[in-house]
């Protein structure tokens, strides 16, 4: 497979591996904001970011199996989901303990795109590619 004829995937790979990331590197600058909003202290809201960091750790090692034992599709599909549910809920928070809980179900899904993407390429492209 030449990448001149995948570059439609190549790119939606890239883009589904980056949402873990994105996910952790977007909300960082606004950690007094949300403080501020959700009347507790920036270290009470920098625990959302260690459940986020828990979630990916656990998420990774749940989607291996999920992937290999009902295919790509349905597990991708199901963890994306539940990111964006977790994601509105996390704009929705009342409260700091619902967004670190909700932090840890946005985790947990975002894992999906990151190892589903990472056995796509795998099963896609052979190791070595003379090009």
């Amino acid at each position: 497979m030449k990448a001149s004829k995948n570059f439609k995937l190549i790119v939606i790979l890239g883009l589904l591996s980056a949402i873990g990331p994105f996910s952790i590197d977007m909300y960082l600058p606004g950690f007094p904001a949300m403080a501020a909003d959700l009347h507790t202290d920036v270290a009470t809201i920098s625990l959302s970011l260690s459940s986020f960091f828990i979630g990916i750790s656990f998420g990774q090692m749940l989607y291996g199996p999920l992937l290999d034992r009902f295919g790509r599709k349905r597990p991708l599909y199901i963890g994306l989901t539940a990111y964006l549910l977790a994601s509105i809920g996390c704009a929705m928070a009342t409260s700091a303990d619902q967004l670190i809980w909700l932090r840890l179900l946005q985790a947990l899904g975002s894992c999906s795109g990151m190892v589903a993407s990472r056995a796509m390429v795998r099963d896609l492209f052979p190791v070595r590619e003379n090009g």
